[in-house]
């Protein structure tokens, strides 16, 4: 049976007919600003209806990545940015993100490998110079981790704060 590309999805309660397109960019935004349980459950619901591919599906597993990682769920946030960037290896933010799920679970020399790749991709990537930074302090490397905090600091004034 050929599907018709259109479907239905639940917005606020309100059930709604879509296009599939229409329906993973709700879906994303919905994961993307909902707490961490409900975020799960509509990125999971993104990713298993198939309607997502590319970067779209690669944004959609950074999505639960980052709301496994707000649930201090570092495995499945790892899990989860290992799929986007097999998705999308050129995508800066699934780096950031591992990087900084690596870093909380104090493993520093994977997360600043991360944090080099997601500037190699975005070399004004304030966030990956501050996480940088912050895994070159757990490494003891203060000199390397004042570097990266200035650098970040200079491109956006209000990273770490």
């Amino acid at each position: 049976m050929r599907q018709s590309g259109w479907g239905i999805v639940a917005v606020s309660g309100v059930w709604l007919s879509l296009p599939a397109d229409a329906q993973t960019n709700l879906s994303q935004a919905s994961c993307r600003n909902a707490d961490a349980v409900t975020a799960i459950g509509l990125c999971t619901s993104t990713i298993e209806s198939g309607a997502a591919s590319g970067e779209f599906l690669a944004a959609a597993y950074s999505d639960r990545g980052d709301a496994y990682a707000n649930k201090f769920d570092y495995e499945h946030a790892i899990a989860d940015y290992d799929r986007a960037i097999k998705l999308n290896p050129n995508s800066a933010r699934a780096f950031d993100g591992r990087g900084l799920a690596h870093a909380n679970r104090q493993d520093f020399e994977l997360a600043i490998k991360d944090y080099d790749q997601a500037l190699r991709l975005d070399s004004h990537d304030a966030l990956a110079y501050y996480g940088r930074g912050l895994a070159k302090f757990g490494l003891c490397d203060i000199d390397g981790a004042d570097e990266d905090i200035a650098r970040a600091r200079a491109l956006d004034s209000n990273v770490g704060k």
